[in-house]
């Protein structure tokens, strides 16, 4: 048996779903020792993360080089996700290189990407490039590192993408030989969830620490084995996303994962790898399930049906995990799930059965929903409970279960109980979660509110009156700084659109979501030196609201 499981180990080690022997090692993007905040494939908030993040030693600034020779394919600017980022095509290896959270770009790109944002008179842009205009050689500086958009600290994010599919693929194997490892993965808890069974004589999920390994779970009927754990790199107390994943059950591999390429289209599968009430609760248990549409059969293998484990005989079943990343650092886990017959109790449904790979609909008390094929990872137990609420100009749906995911987003039209507002762009559909309200883009159509929403829970139909909020950010030190900032924020629609002026002509205010602050840089070619100036926001939310500020300042 012990030889079994060894052979099984090295071949988990070795295998690999795209040629990794003998690639061109790309050049390094930044010339300082390439460490890792984040690697490829974290499981994330709805999404696998698309490549690697490098450190930049807590600064911004650092250069950053062109991996190899190409063309700058495509340059985008936004407030949010990677801020700044371009998009290099390299045509000789088939491989497009992304590198985002830039704190500018050099000259002759900035440049070409200014006059383009003052044509268009907007910060945000998603501007593509012929292969002629703007040439790059391997090494070459392309831009600055920095901390913008949705990043959370100053580092360099790299994709590597495959130019003809577009799909991300793992950096790790271009990068290999410059980023030392010898840290095996980190295993924190195993888990195992019951699935039309019992687990320590209970329905619920059962959880064992590293310390409490030695003690066998009790299962009986269906069961699916779960484990958290991280990989871990020398000198940081980072951690990271696990690429190899394998449970062995009494000598026999049943589940085999490996993370090193996907397509963005599929991205939102991530939840099907975990035990998704508890990611909702921040605890990511990845499990053995894979759900009827099976979205992610090319990162999985398994050997019994959906990857559930059936324990219907009394003795023990040996199970293994085993967990293994790019540079071969291995880990594994024993545990004994011990048979003991019980009868299994009887689940009952509420709802209307929905097939994941249907069209389904649901048209009562003033709300229609409607669910294209593939919504679902797999068939539901579809139900809505309607009530009422002091304040809503509509009745609060409860839909769905908010612990199945959802692979797309749905068609939902909330019926007006209280059509009141002159001005229909004022009404907005928010998600209701205790105390929290997050608004969603609406349309009002013939008493009724509708959108598109990639969750369920409860929504209901509100109002929005309420301007943003325009506040100048340390005024007094424009002139000595040389920069003029406000913030701006908005009470539940949120910010649509905004304008910066200076002296009647738009200057290009940048601006930084995750901070809330407009802010634009004086430049001597725009705004006379030594004069007094009139600035002008405007900002307008997306029920239409609108706040107008003027200021007055020397510089």
């Amino acid at each position: 048996m012990r030889k079994i499981v060894l052979i099984i180990l090295i071949a988990i080690c070795s295998f690999k779903t795209y040629a990794t022997e003998n690639l061109l090692q790309l050049h390094k993007p930044l010339n300082i020792p390439l460490v890792l905040s984040g690697n490829f494939g974290e499981l994330r908030s709805n999404h696998f993360h698309s490549g690697l993040d490098f450190k930049t030693q807590g600064k911004t600034g650092f250069k950053i080089y062109c991996a190899e020779d190409g063309y700058v394919s495509r340059v985008l600017v936004s407030p949010w996700g990677f801020g700044r980022a371009v998009y290099v095509t390299h045509p000789s290896i088939g491989l497009v290189t992304v590198y985002g959270h830039l704190q500018s770009f050099v000259s002759k790109i900035d440049k070409i990407i200014k006059a383009e944002q003052y044509k268009q008179e907007s910060f945000s842009v998603d501007l593509e490039f012929k292969p002629n205009e703007i040439p790059v050689k391997r090494g070459e500086v392309i831009a600055f590192s920095g901390n913008v958009g949705s990043s959370g600290g100053p580092h360099l994010h790299m994709d590597v993408r495959d130019l003809e599919t577009g799909d991300a693929l793992d950096p790790m194997p271009y990068f290999k030989g410059l980023i030392a490892d010898n840290v095996k993965p980190d295993i924190r808890t195993i888990a195992l969830y019951p699935h039309d069974g019992v687990v320590d004589d209970t329905i619920v999920a059962s959880y064992r620490t590293m310390t409490q390994i030695t003690t066998p779970f009790t299962a009986w009927g269906k069961v699916v084995p779960g484990i958290k754990a991280y990989d871990k790199m020398p000198n940081v107390s980072n951690i990271y996303g696990v690429k190899y994943l394998t449970l062995i059950v009494d000598g026999t591999e049943i589940y085999h994962r490996v993370i090193d390429r996907f397509s963005f289209d599929i991205t939102r599968a991530v939840n099907t790898l975990v035990n998704y009430p508890d990611r909702l609760k921040n605890s990511w248990v990845m499990t053995t399930y894979v759900p009827e549409s099976n979205v992610l059969s090319e990162m999985i293998n398994v050997s019994v049906p959906n990857g559930v484990i059936d324990i219907n005989e009394e003795r023990d079943y040996n199970c293994q995990y085993i967990l293994c990343d790019e540079h071969g650092n291995k880990s594994s886990v024993k545990f004994v799930i011990k048979g003991k017959r019980c009868e299994l109790p009887s689940k009952t449904r509420k709802g209307v059965l929905f097939r994941y790979n249907g069209d389904n609909s649901y048209n009562m008390n003033g709300l229609n929903l409607k669910f294209t094929p593939n919504t679902f990872y797999e068939d539901i137990f579809f139900d809505v409970e309607t009530s009422t609420l002091a304040g809503y100009n509509s009745d609060v749906h409860k839909i769905g279960d908010t612990n199945i995911p959802l692979h797309k987003s749905y068609d939902m039209k909330i019926a007006l109980t209280n059509d009141n507002q002159t001005d229909k762009s004022k009404y907005c559909i928010v998600r209701i979660k205790g105390k929290r309200r997050t608004a969603v883009a609406t349309k009002y159509e013939n008493g009724a509110v509708s959108t598109r929403v990639n969750q369920f829970g409860r929504y209901a139909v509100t109002i929005d009156s309420t301007a943003p909020k325009v506040l100048p950010r340390n005024k007094k030190r424009w002139m000595k700084n040389g920069r003029v900032a406000f913030k701006i924020s908005d009470n539940l629609s949120g910010i649509e659109t905004y304008r910066g002026e200076i002296d009647g002509k738009w200057v290009m205010f940048e601006y930084d979501g995750k901070n809330a602050l407009l802010s634009y840089k004086l430049e001597h070619s725009r705004v006379a030196k030594g004069k007094r100036h009139k600035v002008k926001i405007i900002v307008t939310d997306a029920c239409g609201n609108k706040t107008t500020l003027t200021e007055i300042f020397t510089w």
